[in-house]
């Protein structure tokens, strides 16, 4: 780690140039979705590298100098995107992404001390693979700058610790659970893009469930994130693994796998409530979701957590079997957020982000 001596400059200007990094990073975001469906797009580009050369430029002024270079070996690939020597893509995406992360996390730092740890190896490094960027093979090119400036793309490292819940001794709780957690472990072999995303996603719910109080029982949501998509281990794979849009009638046959997965929970009645969070998980806040449309308020909320982990996962992981990737958390934050209001519920849309943050947070300070 190589260590910077802030200029001595006032925190209101820290402050100040933070907030225009929140703003710039909104007009990125915003570049970067609309870029990713119109890579062509020559406004969005434009868009795009304005924001980030702001950036520099803003950095340059009061002398945060380290970052500069970094951010102008960016700058100079989404100049070559303009330039058309290639298309913009997700990984490209990724980059500014995580680009725009550090950059505000290296300000912070500044604004809090007078002496600032940053990456500078790995900071040449990425600079080294920018300018050495090989055309022909553009997508390796940029995935290997994404992991050399993000290792940790994303947070499911700080989740390894085996989830807990509060058991009651005079149910059978614990011993369904443990039959729960066995039948979806086999059922996720099935396919080699499912391994692990339960406890993946029951961690999270856990998480997220647990930063707003536990208005919901532990218990009933563990068994739902176990239960959930259950079903889909019975769908043909020709439609599990399609790779274009599916047809109607696939659609409609992938949308069975809630009650195929809910039907396991009906003759047991300690676990209606994970039942009904399991039928209601591809529900949409906005009434155009599955199977019954229902809105906001006839959602419970386990399946509005489930709702969001199983979006978040999704997001991280879709790329993970083609590329060994993950999505960076940035990149979900993003995407989640924009459904809010509408898949997904604004409350705990909030809570996720907040329950998010502070792990990263903490995270960085390991």
């Amino acid at each position: 780690m190589a260590l910077f001596t802030r200029p001595d400059i006032s925190t209101d200007v820290y402050i100040e140039l933070m907030d225009e990094i929140k703003e710039l990073h909104q007009q990125a975001e915003n570049s970067v979705i609309a870029l990713e469906s119109a890579p062509d797009s020559v406004s969005h580009q434009e868009s795009l590298y304005r924001a980030i050369h702001t950036i520099k430029g803003d950095l340059g002024i009061i002398g945060l100098t380290p970052l500069i270079p970094l951010i102008g070996a960016v700058e100079n690939l989404l100049d070559d995107v303009r330039n058309q020597r290639f298309s913009f893509n997700a990984s490209m995406g990724d980059i500014v992404f995580n680009l725009i992360d550090h950059v505000y996390n290296f300000v912070q730092s500044c604004k809090d001390s007078v002496r600032v740890e940053y990456p500078d190896q790995r900071y040449q490094r990425v600079i080294g693979l920018c300018q050495a960027l090989d055309y022909k093979h553009i997508d390796s090119a940029l995935r290997k700058i994404l992991v050399t400036l993000a290792p940790e793309l994303v947070i499911t490292a700080d989740l390894n610790n085996k989830p807990t819940y509060t058991l009651n001794a005079q149910d059978n709780a614990e011993a369904d659970l443990s039959f729960f957690e066995s039948l979806i472990t086999h059922a996720e072999q099935r396919s080699s893009y499912w391994q692990g995303r339960a406890q993946r996603q029951l961690k999270l719910a856990l998480i997220i469930n647990r930063h707003a109080g536990s208005p919901v029982d532990d218990r009933q949501l563990t068994a739902a994130c176990f239960v959930h998509d259950f079903g889909m281990s019975f769908l043909p794979l020709s439609i599990l693994h399609a790779k274009d849009a599916l047809s109607d009638a696939q659609s409609n046959t992938l949308k069975t796998h809630v009650y195929l997965s809910a039907k396991l929970l009906e003759n047991l009645p300690q676990w209606q409530k994970a039942k009904q969070m399991v039928l209601q998980h591809h529900e949409r806040v906005d009434g155009e979701g599955y199977p019954n449309g229902l809105k906001q308020s006839d959602i419970c909320d386990g399946a509005k957590i489930l709702a969001i982990v199983d979006t978040f996962d999704a997001m991280t992981h879709e790329r993970a079997h083609n590329h060994h990737l993950k999505r960076p958390y940035s990149r979900a934050h993003a995407e989640i957020k924009r459904l809010a209001g509408t898949q997904l519920c604004p409350y705990w849309v909030t809570v996720f982000n907040e329950a998010m943050t502070e792990l990263i947070r903490v995270k960085r300070t390991l």
